[in-house]
């Protein structure tokens, strides 16, 4: 993909994930410092922490990714008011889209 350490960005706060690309792609540029060309993983979630969607630059295009979980919710990992963006490791990336309901770092 590309040769540099990818990193994982969470939006903290609920999206709305009626957006498309368009509309997540428009949040990146509004909230991320830096090039978002690098092939860093970008995450959101709904309200109810139900689906997920995953925006990444792959070297030739962007490619959106949507997990919506048959029951239950995805893991809380953070409890921020913010709208900026944190960064997590692969790990808690991982970790987020199993499914499973904590997380200790």
């Amino acid at each position: 993909m590309n040769r540099f350490r990818r990193r994982v960005y969470i939006k903290p706060t609920a999206t709305d994930l009626r957006k498309g690309f368009k509309g997540l792609y428009g949040l990146l540029n509004n909230a991320v410092q830096g090039d978002i060309l690098r092939g860093d993983v970008f995450v959101f979630l709904n309200r109810r922490r139900t689906l997920v969607k995953t925006l990444q630059w792959d070297g030739t295009g962007f490619r959106l990714t949507i997990k919506i979980l048959s029951r239950g919710r995805f893991a809380d990992l953070f409890r921020l008011e913010e709208e900026a963006f944190i960064t997590v490791s692969n790990q808690g990336l991982e970790h987020l889209l199993s499914g499973a309901p904590t997380y200790r770092v």
